[in-house]
């Protein structure tokens, strides 16, 4: 459990997936790939999100594009969090994780690493960064995932 109250650690834990992304670069030639393109209304964020999904679970999730540290972050994070996930309980990770961004009640014990972010809510400015991703992300398991 990481700890909330370490600040210096949740800004390390943001640089580490902004400068190191360990999901960037989307993937080619496979089958069952949805991608999203997304990009912010209030800054030049643009990116695209990937899922491959088959047998009724992500098998992976990727993104390509330009983003600030906190949606960087937030969709290599999404990203790792979703992986070998029901579409179910990727929707379930994604719902708690917007509650959480936009300040509304969440269920913390599933949101892991995502939890860095618990105080976005307070940075109006922010919170379009956090979510950037995770709409792409629920836009195609919703709309595109059978």
């Amino acid at each position: 459990m990481i700890d909330k109250n370490d600040k210096l650690l949740l800004r390390s834990i943001i640089m580490e997936h902004f400068t190191n992304p360990e999901n960037k670069g989307l993937i080619e030639n496979e089958k069952n790939i949805y991608v999203k393109y997304q990009d912010s209304p209030t800054c030049a964020d643009a990116i695209d999100v990937q899922l491959t999904y088959e047998n009724n679970q992500v098998k992976n999730a990727k993104f390509e594009g330009v983003g600030c540290a906190i949606s960087t972050a937030a969709i290599d994070i999404l990203c790792n969090q979703i992986i070998n996930k029901s579409k179910e309980e990727a929707l379930n990770i994604l719902s708690n994780y917007h509650n959480m961004i936009v300040g509304q009640n969440y269920n913390e014990d599933i949101l892991d690493e995502l939890i860095i972010f618990y105080q976005i809510y307070q940075q109006g400015n922010r919170i379009n960064c956090a979510l950037l991703g995770a709409d792409g992300l629920k836009n195609i398991l919703e709309s595109e995932v059978k």
